[in-house]
C-alpha cells in the first residue's frame, strides 16, 4: 500500500499531491456525510490561505509604511530650519 505525504502546519494538514484519493477518504455510501466532511476540510484549508494571505499583506503594509515615514522624515529634516534672535 503506498503512503500518501502530507503537508501540516499548527492543527491543518492536507495531501501535497493534487489528486487527493477521494474515495479512500469519503465514504461515497453517504454523499451528504462525504460532501459535510469535504465542505469543512475546503472551509479550514481555505481560512487557511486567507489568515496566510492576511498576515502577509499585514507585515508588506508595515514595511511599506514604515519606509514611507522615514522618507517623510528625511524629507523635512533636509530643510532644516533657522531661527533669528535680534540683539
Amino acid at each position: 500500500m503506498a503512503t500518501t505525504e502530507v503537508y501540516a502546519q499548527d492543527n491543518f494538514a492536507e495531501p501535497i499531491s493534487a489528486q487527493h484519493d477521494f474515495t479512500n477518504h469519503f465514504d461515497l455510501d453517504n454523499p451528504m456525510q462525504a460532501m459535510s466532511s469535504y465542505a469543512r476540510i475546503m472551509h479550514a484549508h481555505t481560512k487557511q490561505q486567507l489568515d496566510t494571505a492576511t498576515t502577509s499583506a499585514r507585515r508588506r503594509s508595515e514595511a511599506s509604511s514604515t519606509t514611507a515615514s522615514l522618507s517623510h522624515e528625511d524629507s523635512g529634516s533636509s530643510t532644516g530650519s533657522v531661527s533669528s534672535t535680534s540683539s
